[in-house]
């Protein structure tokens, strides 16, 4: 009959089209698994920097702390050389020598001040940002779970897919197969599609009156003349 290889090729584009689905899902899954542990990598490199922000302040506070205690024993020491010093010039040295260190307590005190600040901030920005990236974490690590199901679902069917292809095949006479097969060459699916007012619905465009006419008879397979895809037509 007229329309045998119109039904033969539309089942057999089907199965092709799934088994080529499954194939490329399959292909795309290692490049989604990459991304999903490159964003997990760059969310655990943020909680880092925050903590190594932390760390920073932490030992800078430190060091202006361990900075001001030696000035505070220098003043110390400054004092106890005045209760033994008799020349009135050698106790005013020490006096301003007194003055200008704790001038210097009084920058590093405000500097500690500064720094506790920014750390009280830092904390609070890093307990805030690790909680959200955390959240983003885990989200990313259920995703690959959900790949590691995709791809397991995925090998069950490609089996039963390519048995459905090849016993779609064997349904498609030879002359008719090796026409699909021409076709798809260079072609993205669908490679048979219908006409439907005179246009060919895979690229859209008006098809010559010679291949609607010789569509609508069915008698044999006839190309789009714009983008060469099997034609049949739909009423």
């Amino acid at each position: 009959m007229a329309s045998d290889w119109k039904n033969q090729l539309l089942i057999l584009q089907d199965r092709d089209m799934k088994l080529r689905q499954i194939e490329s899902e399959l292909e795309s899954l290692p490049k989604e698994r990459e991304d999903c542990k490159t964003k997990i990598k760059f969310f655990e490199t943020k909680i880092e920097d925050g903590r190594q922000k932390v760390k920073e302040l932490e030992v800078s506070g430190k060091l202006v702390e361990s900075e001001m205690g030696e000035v505070e024993a220098q003043i110390v020491k400054y004092k106890n050389q005045q209760l033994q010093v008799k020349k009135n010039e050698e106790y005013a040295a020490l006096t301003h020598e007194i003055e200008m260190a704790e001038a210097k307590i009084g920058d590093f005190e405000e500097k500690e001040l500064e720094i506790l600040y920014a750390l009280d901030e830092a904390k609070k920005d890093q307990e805030n940002d690790e909680k959200n990236l955390h959240e983003q974490i885990d989200a990313e690590k259920r995703f690959l779970g959900r790949l590691d199901e995709k791809e397991a679902n995925l090998k069950a069917d490609i089996g039963s897919a390519k048995e459905n292809l090849e016993q779609a095949k064997d349904g498609v006479a030879r002359p008719t197969m090796s026409k699909y097969l021409s076709v798809g060459r260079g072609l993205k699916f669908p490679i048979m599609v219908a006409m439907r007012d005179g246009k060919c619905m895979g690229c859209h465009m008006k098809v010559s009156a010679a291949v609607e006419s010789d569509v609508k008879l069915g008698k044999e397979i006839t190309t789009c003349d714009n983008c060469n895809r099997i034609l049949y037509w739909e009423s």
